[in-house]
């Protein structure tokens, strides 16, 4: 086994090591951390060159939490430029010190970048204002919940709607949004960004997406001719959205834009709830 050659064994250990870049950055109704994907990272003892071959796999998707975690990252980037090079899906849901700075100048592949709003006030952002300027996503991934705001938490998503405007991410074309996402204060904000951006496919939640219909700057948003598609996560709540766009005028070349999809255990509770009230009535 340890005699073939190594783009087929890298094909054999990329099919047992990487994580499904959907699964990764995939987003979660309930609090707390998800569970990380099992990856047997004990196939790469068999050899020294399995380990080599199959180190950067590990890191085709990185998640980062706290600032040792960052450190200990930074350190190994900084020895080995090759396994940064390796990452494409980066996953930040802490750790926004100043040793993320020394991460991301390493991460030269990345095209998935996946932010967590939701910042303890008690933390860092040094790192965090310069590393978002040493990436170049094509998509960005904004993961927050609606309720009480720090000054950080504000501070990260006004660098993440300057940095979403045409100019500094440049290759930015898909911008999802978590289904808590959505502020009524930070509408306009999120409406003037992405009205200078370059996005053509938003991902947001329907029944957050039935509320922006009705409001004028995120109208003009859905009309932009870069934007192709606005994908809805929530097919139950399909009919309400789409009475949002006829009562709201949007035109017959805006509507299908809009695209539908299934948003997980939500939808089949919804829809056993739905089925539940036919049945009384």
């Amino acid at each position: 086994m340890d005699r073939l050659p190594e783009e087929i064994l890298r094909d054999i250990l990329a099919y047992n090591l990487r994580v499904p870049h959907a699964e990764f950055l995939l987003y979660r109704d309930y609090h707390g951390d998800p569970p990380a994907p099992p990856r047997p990272a004990s196939h790469l003892l068999v050899s020294k060159r399995w380990l080599r071959v199959g180190t950067p796999l590990l890191y085709d998707c990185m998640r980062l939490q706290k600032p040792e975690h960052t450190a200990a990252v930074a350190q190994l980037v900084c020895a080995h430029p090759h396994v940064g090079a390796a990452v494409r899906c980066l996953r930040l849901e802490g750790g926004f010190g100043k040793e993320l700075v020394h991460v991301a100048k390493h991460l030269t592949g990345s095209r998935s970048l996946y932010v967590d709003v939701r910042v303890e006030s008690s933390h860092s952002i040094t790192g965090l204002k310069k590393a978002l300027g040493m990436l170049n996503p094509v998509e960005l991934y904004i993961r927050e919940e609606t309720g009480r705001d720090n000054k950080k938490m504000v501070e990260v998503r006004a660098l993440l709607y300057a940095h979403i405007r045409l100019g500094r991410w440049a290759s930015l074309r898909t911008l999802s949004l978590s289904n808590n996402c959505w502020r009524q204060e930070s509408l306009g904000e999120l409406a003037d960004a992405l009205a200078q951006s370059s996005i053509e496919e938003l991902v947001c939640n329907a029944e957050d997406a039935g509320y922006w219909i009705a409001h004028k700057p995120m109208q003009d948003v859905f009309k932009l001719p870069s934007l192709q598609r606005v994908i809805c996560r929530g097919i139950t709540i399909q009919k309400w959205t789409e009475k949002a766009l006829r009562k709201n005028s949007l035109s017959h070349t805006d509507k299908p834009k809009f695209v539908f999809v299934h948003n997980g255990a939500s939808d089949d509770a919804r829809a056993e709830f739905q089925a539940l009230i036919d049945m009384a009535s």
